[in-house]
Parts: structure tokens; sequence; C-alpha cells
């Protein structure tokens, strides 16, 4: 069997995509809450403040 330093990408990205799946099927795999409309409404000032920021820049 092959080391390490020896496999190839390929083969590493094979592996780590088989540890996930695996992790993600078990049935103790806690999922990520979903997004509520709190999150949504941040992201959306957040975004504004930013292209206030740019705009106040180039002025």
């Amino acid at each position: 069997m092959q080391n390490e330093q020896t496999k190839s990408f390929k083969e590493l990205l094979q592996e780590e995509l088989e540890d996930r799946i695996e992790e993600i099927e078990s049935p103790d795999y806690e999922y990520v809450p979903r997004l509520t409309k709190g999150d949504y409404i941040g992201m959306v000032v957040t975004a504004a403040i930013c292209v206030v920021i740019i705009i106040v820049g180039i002025v």
C-alpha cells in the first residue's frame, strides 16, 4: 500500500470524500440549523453597509 507522501491528489481526494460521506450518513450527524429571517436581514444590512463604505471611499 502506498504511503501518504506518494499518493496522488486524486487518491487523497477520494479518501477524504469517502470519510465525509460516511460521517454525513451516520445517525449521529448533527445538521446545521437553517438560516432564519434574522440571518437574511443581517446579510442584507452588512452588504448595504459595505456598499455605502465603498461609495464613500470613492467620493
